[in-house]
């Protein structure tokens, strides 16, 4: 167990959405997760709007900014998640956080230079993934493999929590003082976050052996084909989910004639839905087999897209939105900790990277690969190709467990 201390604030939180089975080792973690998710889904609901608004940006630049900010991180993770297992989690965490902190901070001194403001938003994508790799691993160290589900989904909990509060937070900020007191407030609370994680949080007792070199942990890893089988599975079922975020707002919206505000209280189902169900779908899920578990998640994820050609109301929308959310419920933790368990104990940090690179990945490919379909041929075949890449994806996710031995 972490060695670090509760507060009376942190438990309450916990208890408030129903997380009182939560480890006590991890709750500083999560509780300083969440304040860094504040700041971090804030920034990022807003950065593009500021971009186009404030620097008069090209839309065309603004989205290959977003791109490249999306891939930066690909690799990121991995080097973080590796570093963590040679140095430790914590002095990972607080680096990377610290590191989201500053860039935010900077983007007060942008002015009006549009280059300068896009280079801060590709440069910002590689900050957070060691982070969150180091997390994850410590997570991992921490929490018995039962346990690991429903730590990783309290983990999840809150950072939807996050994401309910962190936009309004910042449009807060925009109106009383503009877009430098937004990155200014913003920046402030990621810096509150650093300092409760250096105070609270302390790396588990390693009971494991340190990888010999990193030659020896690359090896490791990339010859592990059991373990890439597995992440490709995570990158086609996520590949789905990346739909849902990104794809499915342009079809409603523009195919199905959904006017702009439904769906954005259509959208907000997503992490209402999280912060109330996840705990308990993933207290019941621990009871079922894994591959159960995976195929239930890809046919939540990606079956209820092929319901678009049969009906394309608003109600069908919402039901989509809420059935994929589901998926996602049963899908996040469970492959998240599936990822810790197959990961060698020495090398769990590089390997829950790679991970987080493989999700980083299906986000910055599918949403462009759905809309050039979407261009050249309609939404149909979206919806066909999101539900074949979730299926294939269970059988490949169902093959590396049973080669694995897990069931």
């Amino acid at each position: 167990m972490l060695v670090g201390r509760e507060t009376g604030v942190g438990v309450g939180v916990l208890r408030l959405f129903g997380l009182t089975d939560v480890p006590a080792g991890i709750r500083p973690l999560i509780t300083a997760s969440a304040l860094q998710g504040l700041a971090t889904s804030g920034f990022s609901s807003y950065v593009a709007i500021w971009a186009v608004q404030r620097l008069h940006a090209a839309p065309g630049a603004v989205g290959v900014a977003l791109f490249l900010r999306a891939g930066a991180g690909i690799g990121s993770g991995y080097l973080g998640g590796r570093f963590s297992d040679r140095r430790g989690r914590r002095p990972v965490i607080l680096a990377s956080w610290l590191a989201q902190a500053l860039c935010i901070a900077a983007f007060t001194l942008a002015g009006r230079h549009v280059l300068l403001g896009l280079a801060l938003i590709v440069a910002f994508g590689p900050l957070g993934p060691p982070g969150s790799a180091a997390s994850s691993a410590l997570i991992a160290d921490a929490v018995p493999a039962a346990e690991r589900g429903s730590a990783f989904a309290a983990m999840r909990v809150l950072r939807s929590m996050s994401v309910i509060l962190g936009p309004p937070g910042a449009a807060l900020l925009v109106a009383v003082g503009g877009w430098p007191t937004m990155f200014g407030g913003l920046a402030a609370c990621s810096f509150a976050a650093v300092v409760v994680a250096r105070v609270l949080i302390h790396d588990p007792p390693r009971r494991d052996g340190v990888a010999d070199g990193h030659q020896e942990a690359d090896r490791g890893l990339w010859r592990d084909g059991m373990f890439l089988l597995f992440l490709s599975s995570v990158t086609l079922i996520t590949l789905t989910m990346a739909a849902t975020d990104r794809f499915l707002p342009v079809a409603a919206v523009s195919s199905y004639h959904l006017p702009v505000s439904a769906w954005g209280a259509l959208i907000a189902l997503n992490p209402v839905l999280i912060v109330l169900f996840q705990a308990r779908v993933t207290r019941l899920g621990d009871r079922l087999p894994r591959r159960l578990l995976v195929a239930v998640a890809a046919a939540l994820t990606g079956g209820p897209f092929l319901l678009f050609l049969l009906d394309t109301s608003a109600a069908m929308i919402a039901a989509v939105v809420v059935l994929s959310t589901f998926g996602e419920i049963v899908w996040t933790p469970t492959a998240q900790a599936l990822a810790a368990e197959l990961a060698p104990p020495a090398r769990r940090g590089a390997y829950l990277g790679a991970f987080d690179g493989s999700v980083s990945l299906a986000y910055a490919v599918g949403p462009m690969a759905a809309l050039e379909i979407h261009g050249a041929v309609g939404d149909a075949p979206v919806w066909w190709s999101g539900a074949a890449a979730a299926a294939v994806g269970a059988v490949l996710a169902g093959v590396a467990l049973l080669n694995a031995g897990r069931t």
